[in-house]
């Protein structure tokens, strides 16, 4: 394992398990819970399962027992394309290996069950479910390795692949840097999901002037391109239309998104994205 993946092992396992970060991010984790008796509070109960109603009537903390909650099935989807071997103070792609890091140390800490997906326009690469932590490294070494290079995301395939592959409701988090036509509605209806966009700031405002060529890194076509203020104006409101519309998007279907830049704190601002 080289030094960068080192590194993101060691601050992504130190972030999760040191905190009770990913506890109690999805709306449907409670659902299937065995109820079974209601017993005094004691001291390091969860707060959250106390029986308000009983507890007025006795005058004293109740709480609400349950058997063992039901396991969530979470799948995580790398949305490859040739975009995201881009940065400007580190790639976007160890970025996404960091959040894909994080999020499979939570689901594994969490005991559920673990499904990884990167896909194009087609599946590249897929891990089947597991509890096993072993998985995280693998992941994680893929995803720094991966060539993106002249590949593009199909969302229409994704969902196919998604839809025929994930058969229970699961919570998917999908992450990359959504650009173009994003439709997924066909998997919002039944899943949770929640979109993590990585951007960099200087890719959605490029603030340099001269001549410069420009590589299309999902097909290596080139253009010359004269850069001033104006045409880096004109650019970056091109981002904000694609944005705008992904965003009517994800609150149409209820996916919850959150941008997270590569100048970012990656652990600090996926906090904040969870906590929603």
């Amino acid at each position: 394992m080289n030094t960068k993946a080192k590194e993101i092992l060691l601050r992504a396992k130190k972030d999760v398990f040191s905190t009770n970060f990913g506890d109690n991010i999805t709306t449907f984790a409670g659902d299937g819970l065995d109820f079974r008796e209601i017993r005094e509070y004691q001291s390091g109960d969860d707060v959250r399962k106390i029986n308000w109603k009983a507890t007025a009537k006795n005058n004293s903390l109740k709480l609400n027992i349950f058997n063992e909650e039901r396991e969530l099935n979470i799948v995580i989807a790398f949305l490859v394309s040739g975009s995201i071997n881009f940065g400007s103070v580190k790639l976007k792609q160890d970025v996404v290996s960091e959040l894909l890091t994080l999020l499979s140390f939570s689901a594994i800490k969490n005991n559920n069950k673990l499904q990884t997906i990167f896909f194009s326009d087609k599946n590249e690469k897929f891990f089947p479910p597991t509890k096993n932590q072993a998985i995280v490294y693998e992941i994680l070494e893929n995803s720094l390795e991966f060539n993106c290079l002249e590949k593009d995301v199909d969302y229409t395939e994704f969902c196919d692949f998604i839809n025929s592959v994930i058969k229970e409701r699961s919570l998917i988090f999908l992450v990359g840097d959504f650009y173009g036509d994003v439709d997924l509605s066909t998997i919002a209806y039944k899943n949770e999901l929640y979109a993590l966009i990585v951007r960099d700031r200087f890719e959605e405002y490029p603030y340099i002037t001269g001549e410069y060529e420009f590589i299309d890194p999902n097909n290596f076509s080139s253009s010359e391109i004269s850069m001033d203020k104006n045409i880096a104006k004109k650019y970056n409101d091109l981002i904000i239309k694609n944005d705008n519309k992904l965003q009517e998007h994800f609150l149409k279907h209820k996916i919850k998104s959150g941008k997270i830049y590569t100048d970012d704190d990656i652990y600090m601002k996926l906090s904040q994205i969870l906590k929603g």
